[in-house]
């Protein structure tokens, strides 16, 4: 994707690497800390760079948006710990919810940011497309993980609850609960967790009382 840099002789290839994920790592520090759609300016401010050189490694902002969400996700792909399909029922919602809580917690400032660049920003296609892309794979990470209940319902149910899965443990969902309802972390936790028990019980799966 965009952070991968041209074949160039004599160290050149490690150089620009190094300056493209300053720039990339400088957008993403600026967005944790509020600043939802970082300008040429700031990003070079921050990396101590010229505003002329973000320009030379990306063509646009749009490019450089490209490759901070790249970067954005290599930072918290390790929190989205991987659910074993095999275990319990209770388990599994219990390890998932812990995932997705934790990955929410700290993608939020990028999510705020995703959500200001959808719709305002210069880079509106990225946004939209990067958002389709992460919920994507979180919808068919909870197919997984429930394939073993929900494999034996109609392709037109097992579709819909699905659906509703992804809603109740999507970004937007944990935006709503934390920021909006002003939740604690534990209360917004219990929230999903009945969530996802609801669903799975509306489509007949048992799941023991806790």
């Amino acid at each position: 994707m965009a952070t991968r840099a041209p074949t160039a002789p004599d160290g050149r290839v490690g150089r620009v690497v190094r300056s493209r994920l300053a720039i990339c790592d400088a957008c993403l520090d600026l967005i944790q800390e509020g600043v939802l759609q970082p300008s040429a300016d700031q990003v070079a401010d921050r990396a101590g760079l010229s505003r002329r050189s973000i320009f030379y490694h990306f063509k646009d902002l749009a490019e450089l948006y490209d490759a901070v969400v790249e970067v954005g996700m290599q930072r918290c792909a390790p929190l989205l710990r991987e659910v074993p399909s095999g275990l319990p029922i209770a388990e599994r919602i219990h390890r998932l919810v812990d995932a997705r809580a934790r990955f929410f917690e700290a993608t939020a400032p990028f999510t705020r940011a995703l959500t200001a660049q959808a719709l305002t920003g210069t880079a509106q296609a990225e946004a939209w497309r990067v958002s389709r892309e992460g919920l994507d794979a979180q919808r068919e990470d909870l197919a997984r993980v429930f394939e073993p209940e929900l494999g034996a319902l109609s392709a037109t149910e097992r579709s819909e609850i699905v659906e509703a899965l992804a809603v109740a443990a999507s970004p937007p969902t944990w935006e709503h609960l934390r920021r909006t309802r002003g939740l604690t972390l534990a209360r917004a936790r219990a929230v999903l967790a009945r969530s996802l028990t609801a669903l799975l019980r509306d489509a007949g799966v048992a799941i023991p009382s806790v």
